[in-house]
């Protein structure tokens, strides 16, 4: 029985070639995973270091700013106008960061190109031109 035998070669074949693709696919999220590791890990370090100057220098200049009202008859409405305005630039402060969390790119946007396009050619459908393009 010849027939069955090049059924199986090209079943194999096929096997293969999927896991092949599967296995690129993968490496990628795994590359993307450790780009954004990377890229959040530096993001965090800095965004702490500067949080930390800027908290010293706050805590010095609100010091100032009360020392400096502390023999007048202002030094209550001193102190309560420095906490609102710390009150205020963290509200806003939170509101930037909850905007950027928001309008954040999705994650693993190359990943999820590339298994498009695995679909839309294993479909038959025609896949777009930068797919063509590409090296």
């Amino acid at each position: 029985m010849p027939g069955p035998l090049p059924l199986v070669g090209s079943l194999r074949s096929l096997a293969a070639t999927s896991v092949g693709i599967l296995k690129t696919r993968l490496e990628l999220v795994a590359i993307e995973l450790a780009e954004e590791k990377t890229r959040l890990m530096g993001l965090l370090i800095l965004a702490l270091a500067g949080l930390l100057c800027l908290a010293i220098g706050l805590l010095m200049f609100s010091f100032l700013v009360v020392v400096a009202f502390w023999d007048t008859d202002h030094r209550l409405l001193s102190i309560l106008l420095v906490g609102l305005v710390y009150l205020v630039l963290g509200i806003g402060m939170l509101l930037a960061v909850r905007k950027k969390a928001i309008d954040a790119p999705i994650a693993f946007e190359e990943t999820l190109a590339e298994l498009e396009r695995d679909r839309e050619l294993l479909a038959g459908d025609e896949p777009d031109d930068a797919y063509r393009s590409r090296p």
